[in-house]
């Protein structure tokens, strides 16, 4: 067995594969900073959620008013993505994170001094969904151009932990600003979180873009804006909604729709905005299926243990926020050593047991008892968070390793997607799954309850603490029947959640054998190494990195010399100021590069 090949890069590495020296030596400071863009990002997707019941009494929302207030944002923010990261990839991709930031930061900035109305407020959240996009697949794309193929895992794996935890971050932040300020703190995070990025970006953040200037696919963009946002609607909608909504119903059939007329664009147009040929490599579609499955996993748990937290423990806002912090630890740590275990061991076995331990924690979880401990808490959770960074980095690196360099836009695009729609499926499939089972175990206890009192305890367990809040106060014996009606509750909410944690755990399990049989053996890169293809499996089991290898002219990942004899016969000279690897440096004389010749 040969050993596995060194993680550290010279630089004389770095400039065999195009990178500016300046860029180089930077390229720590550049990722600190790409991760700080990042989490401006991830912070706006849960930030609110703790702040909805001010936002409700200071704008007067209705329901449906306070659900778009929420739903806007990642609405938008999931439909652009692709679009997006083209755009950077033909326009510049640090150029189009500053016009992300600017558009955020002004978006966060006019809710809570100049919005009147509940219709300015959600405006305000898809503006800030339009940043967003222009900015998370850009802070990856970046991430894979500055850094040499053997750092490359490391920093994708710092950037994966990130983007793991950002939206958990975001949410204990905003809830111990809640505590001392008001609800235009949720808001000014954002901006504060954003500024700060956008200085520093503008500061130490190289221009890099396609050096083969691939045209951006606008009509495959449309078809996808299309079919992601009909399909993430739907996927929001029918857990409250149904299927007898006419909006939902139009709205899935937009979505398939779009779909299917993106996948017959796409087959047949010349430069694609996603080359559907990639999910012929088995390496770039086991990312996607295992990306989109823990985050399904994670989103939905977090989400069913905030309301444990504080209606079944009893945790007000800022315990609830400071009680997610610990589990966190264990990504943020173990994350930017996995690479190593993959050198060690291989990708097969750091992902399998990584899903076996994500299915651990979910199993500890079918244990709790009716009240848990915050050590229940604490030990599964870290377990499943133990589990997807030893998922999510092999992941997101086989991910990007499959894309071509100069298309890493395309790579990010797809990364930031999956995540996207597995924690839009997580909240809407394991929430539903959540209320209905709790609806159910709660039922004799609701009917014997008279009027609407009933149909209150029935249809949530907020509800049912809030009744019997109402019986205790009125003393009596309505105020014996209170504390009994409540532990049936809280005991229903939890056996519901039990089953959904159960579900999660049989979902990971399926995955892991899938990753079992399926994934390449012997493989221990994690990206493609110069001229060695697609970074692909050591003992062929990968079957040449799979068939879409020589269908990628740019997979290869080429020396800078290669790579311009190639520019030269293609397309005409580099422009000045641009690497070969599309990287601006910043020591040319034109920094602000010129678009290459068609």
């Amino acid at each position: 067995m040969s050993k596995p090949a060194p993680i550290h890069a010279s630089l004389q590495d770095a400039i065999d594969e195009g990178i500016p020296e300046s860029t180089y030596r930077r390229r720590w400071a550049i990722l600190a900073t790409l991760c700080l863009g990042l989490m401006t990002a991830m912070i706006a997707n849960m930030s609110l959620n703790l702040a909805l019941p001010d936002l409700t009494v200071e704008f007067s929302l209705t329901q449906l008013e306070l659900t778009w207030v929420v739903e806007a944002f990642a609405l938008v923010f999931a439909s652009l993505l692709f679009v997006a990261a083209a755009i950077a990839d033909r326009y510049g991709r640090k150029r189009t994170m500053v016009v992300g930031l600017v558009v955020f930061v002004l978006a966060s900035l006019y809710a809570p001094f100049f919005a009147e109305t509940g219709a300015e407020l959600i405006a305000s959240r898809a503006f800030m969904g339009i940043g967003g996009a222009l900015v998370m697949p850009t802070t990856l794309s970046i991430v894979n151009v500055v850094f040499p193929s053997k750092e490359r895992p490391k920093a994708i794996a710092i950037w994966a932990a990130v983007a793991g935890v950002g939206m958990m971050i975001g949410s204990v932040l905003t809830g111990i600003l809640l505590h001392f300020f008001d609800w235009h703190a949720a808001f000014l995070l954002g901006a504060v979180f954003g500024v700060i990025a956008l200085a520093i970006t503008w500061r130490i953040v190289p221009e890099s873009v396609d050096e083969k200037a691939t045209p951006v696919d606008w009509v495959g963009g449309a078809f996808i804006t299309a079919a992601l946002a009909g399909i993430v609607y739907t996927i929001m909608e029918v857990p409250s909604h149904g299927w007898d909504d006419v909006v939902t119903i139009t709205a899935a059939a937009v979505g398939v729709t779009s779909l299917l007329a993106f996948i017959w664009w796409e087959n047949r147009v010349e430069h694609p905005m996603l080359d559907l040929s990639l999910f012929k490599n088995r390496r770039f579609s086991l990312s996607v299926v295992s990306v989109t499955l823990t985050f399904f996993a994670m989103i939905g748990a977090f989400f069913g243990m905030t309301q444990i937290f504080q209606l079944v423990m009893d945790y007000g806002a800022l315990k609830t926020s400071l009680a997610m912090i610990p589990p966190m630890l264990p990504m943020m740590v173990v994350g930017p050593m996995v690479p190593r275990l993959v050198a060690a061991v291989g990708t097969r076995w750091t992902v399998v047991p990584g899903l076996v331990a994500v299915a651990g924690g979910f199993f500890l979880m079918t244990t709790w008892p009716a009240v848990p401990s915050y050590w229940d808490f604490l030990i599964a959770m870290s377990i499943i968070t133990l589990g997807m960074a030893m998922v999510m980095t092999p992941a997101t690196n086989m991910l990007m390793a499959s894309v071509p360099r100069n298309r890493s836009g395309m790579g990010s695009a797809m990364n930031d997607t999956t995540r996207e729609l597995g924690a839009s499926l997580g909240i809407a499939l394991l929430g539903s799954m959540i209320a209905t089972q709790y609806t159910q175990n709660i039922s004799d206890v609701a009917e014997q309850v008279p009027g609407d009192a009933g149909a209150v305890i029935e249809d949530s367990l907020a509800g049912a603490l809030a009744v019997t809040d109402q019986m205790a106060s009125a003393g009596g014996d309505a105020a014996g029947a209170a504390e009994q009606i409540a532990f049936a509750a809280q005991a229903a909410f939890m056996e519901a959640n039990q089953y959904a944690m159960m579900i999660s755990a049989i979902i990971a399990i399926a995955t892991a054998v899938l990753m079992l049989v399926a994934l390449p053996r012997g493989e221990k890169s994690l990206s493609a190494e110069p001229g060695s293809g697609e970074g692909g499996s050591t003992d062929g089991a990968g079957e040449g990195a799979d068939e879409s290898t020589d269908a990628h002219d740019g997979i290869r990942q080429d020396s800078a010399a290669e790579r311009g004899v190639r520019g030269s016969a293609d397309q005409g000279p580099t422009p000045a100021g641009v690497s070969a690897s599309g990287a601006a440096d910043p020591d040319s004389d034109q920094n602000a590069p010129a678009p290459p010749a068609r």
